[in-house]
């Protein structure tokens, strides 16, 4: 499972994902009802009715003569229902819901963008651990041929046995150091198999070489435009307030008078079936060529006595457009900081992993020269191991920059909310 595999069955497999998905089509459904409220609706009718009885009635009721009677009408029709608000009520109403379903919507992408990212994070840090593995094989291998070299000193009498010693302090300690990183990978795997919801012995594709994305290549002051445009945070405040504003003008169109108006055009055919001299089923056909039917009924209700409720709901709605409004500010607030901070954080991340990458280079040669002048008896064990030490600490410092810059890259996409939880990710492997 490769990276984008792993995001895409996070997505599927995530409850908080599910949820806001189920919000998403909850919204879009009261949505659409809300559209079939504000515009007619078209209804086609197909109803057969059947009848049939035998009495002991009629003229022949004396002689005990049943008559019997056969009924069955067909009708067919297309008809339509709408309830018209004179001050525009419903359209208002569709208009609040369909910034909901968009809110609702907006909110699923961020999930989704908040799920890429902590698995992005995850697989990253196996890599990492994974990295450090390497880094710590490669360490311990140096220190064994520090101490076959300790051991050629010795025996040649240039070197006291501490130094053999020494250097057997040195291979023990990155043996062991080498057994907990390998045990921290096998940890982290089984630990992002967790965060996808995947079972603990899924199976990883891991790269050998961690990314080096680009940065973007607009000003600040673009990305920021960008990201206000598009972040699905901005977005949903954008939708709120005008769900608010909405809800705030319908206060007044709730007095409006409503016009229920209903029509509709068809077709009827009935069969009566009667013989009343046999008692046996006659046949008689009727129906007719056509029917239409159009009827209105206007309405206009006002509250004589609501106990308040009109005008607490009139104050309600102020309160909630002033809060929309608010949530708005700071989310575009939020949405600078965030770009700012984050493309600063990657500038930094990118100029330390510069930094990082020279200092690995100069300390693997630092730690290569140290060793060939110790078996050449121009420098101690203890200055050949400290060499090694920074060495080793430069090369995880460099496996961490790289972590830390892709780390970076991906909260500066994200940010931007131009970028879906797939495509954020898509040149990462």
């Amino acid at each position: 499972m490769t990276l984008t595999d792993a995001v895409s069955y996070a997505l599927n497999h995530n409850p908080t994902v599910a949820l806001e998905f189920a919000s998403a089509r909850a919204a879009e459904h009261a949505l659409a009802q809300q559209r079939a409220i504000a515009y007619p609706t078209v209804n086609g009718t197909l109803q057969n009715s059947l009848g049939k009885s035998a009495n002991y009635g009629g003229a022949y009721a004396a002689i005990g003569i049943p008559q019997q009677q056969v009924f069955s009408q067909n009708t067919a029709q297309i008809g339509t229902n709408y309830t018209l608000d004179v001050g525009g009520l419903s359209f208002l109403q569709l208009a609040s819901s369909r910034a909901a379903a968009a809110q609702a919507e907006e909110t699923l992408v961020n999930t989704e963008n908040q799920v890429a990212t902590n698995v992005t994070n995850a697989f990253y840090g196996v890599v990492q651990k994974e990295a450090i593995v390497n880094v710590d094989a490669a360490d311990l291998q140096y220190q064994n041929v520090l101490v076959d070299a300790a051991k050629a000193k010795e025996r040649a009498g240039i070197a006291a046995g501490v130094d053999v010693l020494r250097a057997q302090v040195g291979q023990a300690k990155s043996g062991s150091t080498l057994v907990g990183a390998r045990a921290d990978v096998d940890n982290a795997r089984e630990d992002l198999a967790q965060t996808i919801g995947a079972p603990l012995d899924q199976a990883f594709v891991f790269p050998n070489a961690i990314a080096e994305p680009k940065l973007p290549a607009q000003s600040v002051d673009t990305l920021e435009d960008i990201a206000l445009n598009s972040r699905p945070d901005v977005l949903a405040a954008r939708n709120g307030v005008a769900a608010a504003e909405y809800t705030r003008k319908g206060w007044g169109r709730e007095l409006f008078p409503t016009v229920q108006i209903g029509a509709a055009i068809g077709n009827q055919l009935s069969t009566i079936q009667l013989n009343p001299e046999t008692g046996q089923p006659g046949g008689h056909l009727s129906g007719t060529p056509g029917f239409w039917t159009l009827e209105a009924t206007s309405t206009l209700s006002l509250p004589l006595v609501d106990y308040g409720q009109r005008r607490t709901e009139r104050i309600n709605d102020d309160a909630q457009l002033v809060s929309a409004q608010r949530a708005l500010d700071q989310a575009r607030t939020q949405v600078q900081i965030d770009v700012r901070q984050n493309y600063r954080a990657a500038q930094t991340a990118l100029s330390q992993l510069g930094y990082a990458r020279d200092e690995s280079r100069l300390g693997t040669e630092s730690a290569r020269i140290a060793q060939l002048q110790y078996e050449h008896g121009l420098i101690a064990l203890t200055d050949v191991i400290q060499a090694q030490q920074q060495s080793v600490t430069a090369q995880s410092d460099l496996v961490s920059a790289r972590v830390s810059y892709i780390d970076a890259v991906i909260k500066l996409r994200v940010s931007l909310g131009t970028y879906t939880a797939q495509s954020a990710v898509a040149d990462l492997q």
